[in-house]
């Protein structure tokens, strides 16, 4: 009786692990609109993951690059939960049969049974993440037949000099082709198209994507699944025209055989080129102005407060001056300052917000000064400094100035340099410290005769050494 009770207990630790251990396959709602992601996720409980096959590609579905982890930890039990989610964006609308499949993770084949899906039309809701149809004289978008194509999208077709154009490359892929292209040496072509869109006679500020997204868009009425490859705002230092060049994407396209099946398929590969069309943005030169040379350009307003309106004289006040807007914030240069001999500027410190959003950059930049009036009486800030900027919406210049008065109270005292807090003790040593010139040459004279010392007794210390050897 014992033995056996021995080998259950052993039986018992054996399982344990597997019962520790538990990962499943989860389908999303099976009913969902075409602009909403269908999902299958794996879930795992007592162990997280550490190697999984790819998920598996469904046929009238684009599998997306967006792939989420949700991580729970149940300190009760000590039980940690991972949820692992791949997200599917579907072609067409329809019903669709997604066949079994099975997926190995951490070592473990996890099979997985079918299921219907239904995809409907699109929401009237307007679900977050569905994007409008391109405005196609905006874009200018090739008429391709409903083929994929490369295209350079530019905002605006006439800017002002410093004015900023939204650029964009875009990838789309017809319905038509999908699972039959897919990107080719991605990362080696990336930056020679990098190096060719970039306007030498530009500031860009360019969007920071680790990945690259695809959307779902309607063109014409064709459906398309857009992949962006590049965005950025340019504003132009010069007025020289902006010339976007025609580009090169290379795509591996597949052929598939005939009698190729979903579980088994047999394809033949090879490179297709597409190109996008030359893109130009005119610009044009600001209208006169004594400062056309280095007024920024933007859209803009003022921000300004002031620390205390009354501040005594020798006082610092702190006074910021936030320019707020959409516009070059990176290249906004500080306000002229006046030569006010009432006024005392320190440098600024400035501190900048840059949002980078709908085709736009926007934001704000602070410049907080520090303020000492010198003499008593009333200081209009305006006649200390002024923001001078050229509104390309409204066409013309404008100017941003303070709305502050600064009141200086007190009386001028010349000797308030000095400081009443200065005199003290140092000072008293004055009265009772020796007067006596002391030789600059003493403590070279010491410094002389301590050497002699210590090499005398260095020269005594090795004569004995080698007397007594």
């Amino acid at each position: 009786m014992l033995k056996k009770y021995i080998l259950l207990c052993l039986f018992g630790l054996v399982l344990l692990p597997v019962y520790g251990q538990q990962i499943s396959i989860e389908f999303g709602p099976n009913q969902i609109p075409i602009e909403t992601y269908f999902t299958i996720s794996i879930r795992l409980k007592g162990e997280p993951l550490k190697e999984a096959s790819p998920f598996p590609e469904i046929e009238g579905f684009q599998k997306s690059n967006r792939f989420s982890k949700k991580v729970t930890l149940k300190t009760g039990n000590n039980l940690v939960e991972e949820v692992h989610t791949q997200n599917y964006a579907a072609l067409n609308e329809g019903t669709f049969t997604i066949k079994p499949f099975s997926i190995t993770v951490n070592g473990q084949a996890v099979k997985s049974p079918g299921i219907t899906v239904q995809v409907g039309p699109v929401n009237d809701d307007e679900v977050p993440g569905t994007v409008d149809e391109p405005d196609a004289e905006q874009a200018e978008l090739p008429n391709t037949g409903g083929q994929s194509f490369l295209n350079v999208e530019v905002s605006k077709k006439q800017i002002y000099t410093g004015e900023g154009v939204h650029v964009a490359l875009y990838f789309y892929l017809s319905s038509a082709e999908n699972g039959q292209l897919e990107f080719y040496d991605f990362l080696q072509q990336l930056p020679e198209i990098f190096k060719k869109i970039k306007q030498p006679t530009c500031w860009e500020e360019v969007w920071e994507q680790s990945e690259v997204l695809p959307d779902t868009v309607m063109v014409k009425k064709e459906k398309y699944i857009r992949y962006k490859l590049y965005e950025a705002v340019n504003y132009p230092l010069n007025a020289q025209n902006l010339v976007f060049p025609a580009l090169t994407l290379k795509m591996l396209k597949y052929t598939p055989a005939k009698d190729a099946t979903f579980a088994d398929e047999k394809r033949q590969s090879e490179v297709k080129l597409f190109y996008s069309t030359t893109k130009m943005v005119a610009v044009k030169a600001l209208p006169p102005h004594p400062r056309r040379e280095s007024v920024p350009v933007g859209i803009y307003r003022l921000d300004e407060n002031l620390e205390r309106a009354k501040v005594p004289i020798n006082r610092a006040v702190n006074y910021n001056f936030s320019i707020i807007g959409e516009g070059n914030i990176a290249a906004l240069p500080a306000p002229v300052l006046q030569n006010l001999p009432t006024l005392e500027i320190y440098p600024p410190q400035i501190k900048e917000s840059i949002l980078r959003q709908q085709q736009r950059i926007s934001g704000s930049k602070q410049f907080n000064y520090s303020i000492i009036p010198k003499t008593p009486g009333k200081v209009p800030l305006r006649q200390l400094m002024q923001f001078i900027y050229f509104d390309p919406k409204r066409e013309r210049y404008d100017t941003l100035q303070s709305r502050f008065t600064l009141q200086v109270i007190g009386t001028v005292d010349r000797d308030a340099a000095i400081g009443t807090g200065v005199a003290g003790d140092f000072y008293n040593l004055i009265q009772t410290e020796d007067n006596n010139l002391v030789s600059i040459h003493k403590f070279e004279k010491l410094k002389l005769y301590t050497n002699l010392i210590v090499l005398l007794l260095l020269a005594i210390s090795i004569y004995t050494f080698f007397r007594k050897t």
